[in-house]
């Protein structure tokens, strides 16, 4: 009975070690990037993305803080735009892309 109980608790706790830090990256943990890494980082996921690449999001970053700039097809694309900025490591990230007004539905 004592050797169920403690399995199941080892199970539980390797269950919530993976989940806290399933967030976190290798990357996170290691030296600030630079500017140019990180605007770098930005322009090639950006292109790596089917439905991003063909919209030619620009992408500035200085001190950290990513400046992101263009069109949008639509209020997903500039969201996608500012989560892969914070991904790869901007402190800050200033979404100016345009986007369409989100429609409600009635």
């Amino acid at each position: 009975m004592k050797r169920i109980v403690f399995s199941m608790l080892s199970l539980i706790l390797m269950t919530v070690s993976i989940f806290a830090l399933g967030g976190q990256s290798v990357e996170k943990a290691s030296a600030p990037k630079s500017d140019s890494q990180i605007e770098s980082c930005i322009t090639d996921r950006l292109a790596k993305s089917e439905k991003l690449r063909e919209q030619g999001f620009g992408v500035s970053v200085s001190q950290g803080a990513a400046t992101l700039t263009g069109k949008a097809v639509n209020a997903g694309s500039k969201g996608a735009a500012t989560r892969i900025a914070k991904t790869c490591g901007a402190a800050t990230v200033k979404n100016e892309i345009e986007a369409p007004p989100i429609r409600s539905k009635k």
